[in-house]
């Protein structure tokens, strides 16, 4: 540590490549609402496998969703919460945000058609 109180140079380069950990991160409460409402309309319209497909092909790029949605703010905050959107934004750059999407994607369509699968057999 610095004379300061600040982390040396190697403390700091070993975390610079440091990732996250696998699996799902759960949102903060107000990230959390959005979501939810997002995800319960899609179930709504029976758009879930679909949503599915698409999710899973932007699993690899979530931290560019992310950014670009930050690169948005300026165009969204008129329309929509630049609070949360931002928050939003942020969730959606952390590793784990797309597999709780789609996770809690399926347990709403479970609700929702009562445990059948989508093809309706």
């Amino acid at each position: 540590m610095g004379a300061d109180g600040s982390k040396g140079w190697r403390e700091r380069l070993r975390h610079a490549f440091a990732v996250e950990p696998d699996g799902p991160v759960e949102p903060d409460s107000a990230t959390r609402v959005i979501v939810d409402d997002l995800l319960q309309r899609i179930v709504r319209r029976r758009m879930t496998v679909p949503a599915m497909m698409l999710l899973e092909g932007w699993r690899p790029m979530g931290r560019i969703s992310g950014q670009m949605m930050h690169a948005l703010t300026p165009f969204t905050g008129v329309v929509l919460d630049e609070h949360a959107w931002t928050g939003l934004a942020r969730w959606v750059e952390c590793r784990g945000s797309i597999p709780w999407m789609i996770e809690r994607l399926e347990s709403l369509d479970v609700q929702a058609t009562g445990g059948k699968d989508a093809s309706g057999d």
